[in-house]
């Protein structure tokens, strides 16, 4: 999509509505920089949890000192740099990290082995058995481009595989300016 698309929005909603559904999962945002995810997708989702009427303190709990959102319900929602590290090309930081599913925003900043290492990593209570991830960008001619919009537009994206499209059109609280 585009900017104004709502991309954050559905990212942000979509994993707080997973750890509110189900009990004891762990999710994980994340984005290159933490900083920029702080900033901005973040504060999409405080802006969400507030609309839903959910309470910090009450109904989930902000460390940001481990960038964990700990949920009343045992839920996590994890916050996490994405950055490419040269001395560590296999992302091997992210260890022994287990997650129900994770929403990558602004996934063209990041490389495809970080994504390929996050999926691998999709095998904690599992609700319906089903690896899930939700990316979003920015239109560019990099890695999305060839896995995601070719093939959906050459009608050849794998069945495991969805693309969205998101415009600013579709965003009704997007200002006409």
């Amino acid at each position: 999509g585009s900017a104004g698309g709502g991309k954050s929005f559905l990212g942000c909603d979509w994993q707080i509505k997973r750890r509110l559904k189900f009990a004891g999962t762990r999710g994980l945002i994340g984005r290159a920089e933490l900083k920029k995810l702080r900033l901005s997708t973040m504060q999409t989702f405080f802006e969400l949890c507030s609309t839903y009427g959910l309470i910090p303190g009450t109904h989930f709990k902000y460390n940001g000192q481990d960038h964990v959102i700990n949920w009343y319900n045992g839920s996590q929602t994890i916050l996490m740099d994405l950055a490419y590290l040269p001395s560590d090309p296999d992302y091997q930081r992210f260890g022994s990290l287990e997650l129900t599913d994770y929403f990558v925003d602004e996934a063209a900043e990041v490389t495809p082995r970080c994504i390929q290492i996050l999926q691998s990593r999709v095998r904690y209570k599992l609700p319906d058995d089903k690896q899930k991830g939700l990316l979003s960008c920015n239109p560019h001619k990099g890695w999305l481009y060839n896995e995601f919009y070719l093939p959906n537009k050459n009608n050849e994206l794998p069945t495991f595989r969805k693309f969205v499209q998101a415009l600013p059109t579709d965003n009704p609280h997007l200002s006409q300016t």
